[in-house]
């Protein structure tokens, strides 16, 4: 879980190397920096990380997304802390989906949960010939619903067979490769430290 203050230098320093789970679901409950499995680092600890996450996610199509920028004042401390609560909850529903903890049907029943208040207060909307949820941009519940909403599209995607987790840190990705799979979240980082590790072992 979360435990400490989010430094400001989260907030302005979104690079490509923070987008690598395949899915803004996934890129969601990354928002943690983490090179272990502690969960530590928030990085989205204020509502400038939020948005500029958002963005760089690719969470809404751009109107919306700017739809949600106009009015600020729905965003408070206690939606902020609803958002992070829910991470931990998707967090602990992925575990569950990859086989890394038992508690993982309760968590995803509470997934749904969440899932279905988004739906109560979002609209099924048409895209050409596509239907999706759409979240209210008006509800101070509307960054929350987004999220929630991410989550049923994955859900319901192919890509959850493909879900797998870093055996480094507790990031999440989608494999999408051939052969043997992916073991980090990105060879970048965690791939050569996990090297780097194994090297200094020998």
């Amino acid at each position: 879980m979360v435990i400490s203050e989010s430094q400001s230098r989260y907030a302005e320093g979104w690079s490509e190397a923070d987008y690598v789970g395949g899915h803004p679901a996934l890129d969601f409950i990354n928002t943690v920096a983490d090179t272990g499995k502690t969960r530590l680092s928030d990085k989205i600890g204020n509502w400038d990380g939020v948005r500029k996450w958002a963005g760089g996610a690719g969470l809404l199509p751009r109107p919306e997304l700017a739809a949600f920028f106009q009015d600020a004042s729905l965003d408070d401390d206690d939606e902020l802390a609803r958002l992070h609560r829910f991470r931990e909850q998707a967090y602990e529903a992925m575990l569950g989906l990859v086989g890394r903890t038992d508690t993982g049907s309760q968590s995803v029943i509470d997934l749904e949960r969440s899932i279905r208040d988004a739906m109560g207060r979002g609209a099924f909307s048409e895209e050409g010939r596509q239907f999706r949820w759409q979240p209210d941009a008006r509800s101070p519940q509307r960054w929350l619903d987004a999220v929630a909403l991410c989550f049923e599209e994955f859900l319901r995607s192919e890509d959850v067979t493909r879900l797998r987790q870093c055996t480094r840190c507790t990031w999440f990705f989608v494999d999408r490769g051939r052969g043997a799979g992916r073991r980090w979240c990105d060879m970048r980082t965690c791939g050569n430290r996990a090297k780097a590790e194994a090297f200094r072992c020998r």
